[in-house]
Order: structure tokens, then C-alpha cells, then sequence
């Protein structure tokens, strides 16, 4: 029987097409090329060099703070923003903190604490990077160069200042254990607080105050580190003033006005200011300079444009005390490199001349209504912005001086001390000697407030054992401080 042939599928049909067998080709192709293109994407499975972690504060001009590259240059960094809020800090493990050391000084021509950290903590990793984020760039007119006008406050030009000036190695003596004093009683945040809360003091100290600004305490407490020639760089408190100084900057509050640092009130910012420009000013850290512009801004926008002077409000009619801060801060700023326009320090001097009495002699608060604290406030002023009338302020300031300093009014003589020795008044010498051996004499040398002061004066009362302490180590620091605005060439400069 004759079989025939059978007849194709329609599939087999199509995949015997010439057609179909191209597309088959073609296919094939593409996916090995896609094959090979994935295989050179294939990451090496070489284990990747880490990446350093680098800690910034946020702010409007989004500051670079980098912390520094590993060698080889080609790594990598990741950002961790930290936001500027009013929330403190993490709170650091203070369980093995070593109490920072007493410094006897015997000689003292060459003064340099060579003591350990004064507070040596687990857990501080952020403050360490933000300390290593801090580190300045040498520049012309900084400590790393050497031609700091802030070099006055280290090592042996700081033993000649005392020697010359007239402090002495018990004065010395006392500074130190002030110092140490203070630093035990920085709370775990940072900050340093009027009711000595947060800290290792635990009802340990009597005296405490009752001003609620933290941005005030820690600003008057880290002024004597600073004087002493510490800072958030180098120094046997490097630790210490490095927290103080994060502290202060992450409660800066941005406003249309500038950065606000006063918790309320304009004591507390122009206390605050003052610290920051004073550490710009020892260290020209370029990661200081936004804050301390914008804290002066603040300052120039809340002065009473028709007063002239500054109270706890911006905008406020000002008071001799209140003004005061704020002069001192932005001359410290200015010299350091902020620019302060003119008519804030034009607004001064209509203040001053409104509440002088006796053509310029004395000063009241508010009113031409003398007092001797304010009236040393007033003349001090008066140096700040260069008045002319220099035998005037010598009679006043022979008015204050010459029945002797009174032991217990400490923010009279604090103000005072630098006066006399600014204007090298006949009466310096004599009013020195008694107002520095008096201050050494009256120091706590029992327990835990061992180093600290507080005496009965009304006019710093509110501020408790940690204003007359930081005030008392200020003015045994006079002799070699040397801030610019405190030196007798600044004043003599004007602005």
C-alpha cells in the first residue's frame, strides 16, 4: 500500500521558517551581550574601606566641619547632621570621671596645667568628633601661628603678666583650684547651671542660685577657662570647654533678629556672645564664625534705637548692667573680626551720656542715679568706646578705689579691677593688693566647695556660688588675661 508523505503542522512549519530562525538569532545575541554587560557590573568582591563619619551642626549656611581624611584621599564621607534644637545633649556616662586636678603653682614664671583631662568619660564619641570638627586652620593672628593677642594668657608671658601686673603665686594657686571647682560641677550636658543641678555636686555645695538661663551660667563659667588660655583645642580642659561651647551653639535659636542665645533674656546672650568671640578670638576657628556673627547681629537688632542701651528684652530701655555684656561681647567680636557697625556703639555712648551724673564720674542703672557698681560699670564703658575725657574717668575710678575694695562686693570689684589696671591708676597698686589677698583668703577650702567662693553681695546674689566663683577666678586673672578688649592698647584703639 502506497503511503503518503505526511503533511506538516502548522508549527513545525513556522519554526522551520527562515523568518523565525533569524529572530531566534537575534535573540540569543542580544542575551549574551546583556550577559556580559551585567558580569562587568558585578561590584569587586574586595571588602570596601569604611567610611569615616563626620559630625556637623545644621545650620542655615550648612557649616562644613569635616573632621579630617584618611590617607589616601580617595575615602569616602558620610554626613551625620545634628539639628540645632533646645533639647540638650545626649548626657554622657559620668560614673568614671576623674575629678580634675588641683595645680599648686610655685613658679610663676611658667604657668602651662600639664594636668590629665579634667573629665575623661565613656561614651563621648560625639563630643570627640565634634572637638576634632573644631580644630582650627592656622591663619595670621592665631594661636597656631603664634601672633595670638591672646598669647598673653599661656605659659611664661602669662607668669610675666602676673609678675608685672600684680598678682602673685597664692593668686595663682587659687585660680587653678577655682578652675577645678568649676569643672566638677559642668553638668553631664555640658552646660553649667546657677542651681548647680546636673552635675556631681548633689547637694554637696551650699549657695546655689535661682537665675533660670543656662546660656548665662555656662557662658560665666567657661570665661575663666578661657582667661586661663583654655579652649576647645588645646589646653588641660580642652575636654571641658569643648562641651561648653557645643552646648552654647546647639541652644542658639535663629530668628529674623539673629541667633539668640539668651533663654529669655539679653543677660544670658551677651554673657554667651562674649564666650564664643572670646574662643573665635583664641583659636579663629572658622567653625565658630557663623554663630558668633549671628549672636552679635542679635545684639545690634535688640539695642533701644532711642535709649541706646539694652535690657532683658530686645527693644527694652537698657540698664548700666545689661549694656555692659553686650559692649563687651561686640568689642571682643570686633576684634576678632566680626564686623559692628557704627551706630551700635554710637547708641552706647547715648546711653552712657544719659545716665552719667557729674559730667561722667559716676553712673546709675537706669537713671542718672549713681551707685558704685554701676558707676564702675559706667567708666569701664567709657574706656570701651574711647571716651576722650580721661581725667574724668581717673576721678571717678579714685572715688571708688580710694577707701579700699569691700571683700563681699565681687561684681563691684570685678568691674573695677580692670578699670584701674586699664587706665595704670595711681591707686591700682594699693587697691590691687587688698582686693586680690582678700579674694585668695576667702576661698572655700573644705569639702566639696573647695575652690569656689560666694560672698554677700546683693548684686550678684541670684547667681549663687557659680557667678561669685567664675567673677572671683575673672578677676585674679586681670593680670595676664590679655583679651583685646581688656588690654590697655585696645582701649586706647577704640573701635
Amino acid at each position: 500500500m502506497h503511503e503518503h508523505p505526511t503533511t506538516p503542522s502548522r508549527i513545525e512549519r513556522l519554526i522551520h521558517s527562515p523568518a523565525v530562525r533569524s529572530t531566534y538569532a537575534s535573540l540569543l545575541a542580544h542575551v549574551l551581550i546583556l550577559i556580559g554587560l551585567a558580569l562587568l557590573l558585578i561590584p569587586s568582591l574586595e571588602k570596601p574601606r569604611p567610611r569615616p563619619l563626620v559630625i556637623a551642626m545644621a545650620d542655615a549656611e550648612s557649616i562644613d566641619m569635616v573632621a579630617g581624611a584618611a590617607a589616601g584621599g580617595d575615602v569616602g564621607t558620610e554626613e551625620i547632621v545634628v539639628p540645632l534644637t533646645t533639647e540638650p545633649v545626649p548626657p554622657v556616662d559620668d560614673a568614671t570621671a576623674v575629678d580634675p586636678p588641683i595645680v599648686p603653682v610655685t613658679d610663676p614664671v611658667a604657668i602651662v596645667p600639664d594636668a590629665p583631662e579634667a573629665d575623661q568619660r565613656p561614651r563621648t564619641e560625639p563630643i570627640h568628633a565634634i572637638a576634632a570638627s573644631l580644630a582650627p586652620q592656622p591663619r595670621p593672628g592665631s594661636v597656631a601661628t603664634g601672633r595670638s593677642p591672646f598669647e598673653g594668657r599661656r605659659g611664661p608671658t602669662r607668669g610675666k603678666g602676673l609678675l608685672e601686673r600684680g598678682g602673685s603665686a597664692a593668686s595663682e594657686d587659687a585660680v587653678e583650684r577655682g578652675l577645678a571647682w568649676l569643672a566638677r560641677h559642668q553638668a553631664i550636658d555640658g552646660s553649667w547651671r546657677f542651681d548647680l543641678s546636673g552635675c556631681r555636686c548633689d547637694g554637696g555645695c551650699r549657695d546655689p542660685g535661682t537665675v533660670a538661663s543656662t546660656t548665662a551660667s555656662t557662658g560665666i563659667a567657661l570665661l575663666p577657662f578661657l582667661g586661663a588660655g583654655h579652649t576647645h583645642v588645646d589646653g588641660a580642659y580642652r575636654e571641658t570647654v569643648t562641651r561648653g561651647i557645643y552646648y552654647l551653639m546647639s541652644r542658639m535659636q535663629p530668628t529674623p533678629r539673629g541667633g539668640d542665645l539668651g533663654e529669655g533674656t539679653m543677660y544670658g546672650h551677651g554673657v554667651a556672645t562674649l564666650a564664643l568671640a572670646e574662643a573665635f578670638g583664641m583659636t579663629h576657628d572658622q567653625a565658630l564664625t557663623k554663630y558668633v556673627r549671628d549672636a552679635v547681629r542679635f545684639i545690634e537688632t535688640s539695642q533701644d534705637l532711642h535709649g541706646g542701651g539694652w535690657r532683658y528684652l530686645p527693644g527694652q530701655p537698657g540698664d548700666t548692667t545689661v549694656t555692659a555684656w553686650q559692649l563687651a561681647a561686640v568689642k571682643s567680636a570686633g576684634i576678632a573680626g566680626i564686623a559692628i557697625p557704627s551706630p551700635t556703639i554710637d547708641g552706647v555712648v547715648r546711653f552712657l551720656d544719659r545716665v552719667q551724673v557729674r559730667g561722667g564720674e559716676a553712673y546709675g542703672y537706669q537713671a542718672p542715679q549713681p551707685r558704685p557698681c554701676t558707676s564702675a560699670i559706667g567708666l569701664l564703658c567709657r574706656l570701651y568706646t574711647a571716651w576722650p575725657n580721661e581725667a574724668t574717668i581717673d576721678r571717678g575710678l579714685a572715688a571708688l578705689a580710694k577707701g579700699g575694695p569691700d571683700p563681699d562686693a565681687i561684681y563691684l570689684n570685678f568691674y573695677l579691677s580692670q578699670a584701674l589696671l586699664q587706665r595704670d591708676h595711681p591707686l591700682w597698686q594699693r587697691w590691687n593688693a587688698r582686693n586680690r589677698d582678700q579674694l585668695v583668703a576667702r576661698q572655700a577650702a573644705r569639702g566639696h566647695e573647695t575652690g569656689s567662693w560666694f560672698l554677700t553681695d546683693q548684686d550678684t546674689a541670684p547667681g549663687g556660688r557659680l557667678a561669685h566663683t567664675a567673677l572671683a577666678v575673672l578677676t585674679l586673672e586681670v593680670y595676664y588675661r590679655l583679651l583685646p578688649i581688656y588690654s590697655p592698647d585696645a582701649v586706647a584703639g577704640g573701635w
